[in-house]
């Protein structure tokens, strides 16, 4: 399967539904999403995958979004930036500074999280790295993150506890995890390979 979903025949949707199928022990989706290509697929928001898939479509949805976000940033990224993993190419580990939120799109709290790990000099007393090449990272200063995380969002209400309901939702959909060894404010991601 190519690395930007916007590539993807209708076959490499089928298989990419099949492998996300497996590795998140998701129901099986059948043929709601046959025929349809990469780009058809990346044009559907949310509610259509969840109209598609009610059992699962808003973890299918996150899935592609963590496909396109990587595909962008590796478009943006510096030659020679780019950490290649395995059989697919996993542009999110990039140490190119990435602003998300040029992408045009919405941006994501994991995403988010991401932008601030790869400033480290900017906010490495904020969050950093505990692990990087396994994607676990520890929150130095939860107050900090919910602020930044809310000017961004422009919700100046945003404390710890809201965020860190948001960043448990993501358990849920197999974006970010707790590492193996549980401590307070440390998390990992969950690689799109």
């Amino acid at each position: 399967v190519p690395p930007d979903p916007t590539d993807w025949s209708p076959g490499n949707v089928q298989k990419w539904i099949l492998w996300t199928e497996h590795q998140y022990r998701l129901p099986q989706i059948g043929k709601s999403f046959q025929e349809l290509s990469g780009k058809d697929l990346c044009a559907m928001s949310e509610e259509q995958f969840c109209q598609r898939s009610p059992g699962c479509g808003d973890i299918l949805h996150a899935h592609l979004d963590i496909w396109k976000s990587a595909a962008w940033m590796k478009e943006k990224a510096a030659p020679g930036d780019v950490r290649y993993c395995g059989e697919f190419c996993d542009a999110s580990w990039a140490d190119s500074e990435v602003d998300s939120s040029c992408a045009g799109q919405p941006i994501h709290l994991w995403q988010f999280l991401k932008e601030l790990l790869l400033k480290p000099h900017n906010y490495g007393r904020f969050i950093r790295w505990l692990n990087k090449e396994k994607g676990i990272f520890k929150i130095e200063d939860s107050a900090q993150v919910a602020r930044l995380w809310g000017i961004r969002k422009n919700r100046p209400a945003m404390n710890y506890d809201k965020l860190s309901r948001s960043i448990r939702q993501y358990y849920k959909k197999g974006i970010i995890r707790k590492p193996d060894i549980s401590q307070r404010l440390v998390y990992q991601f969950v690689h799109p390979v």
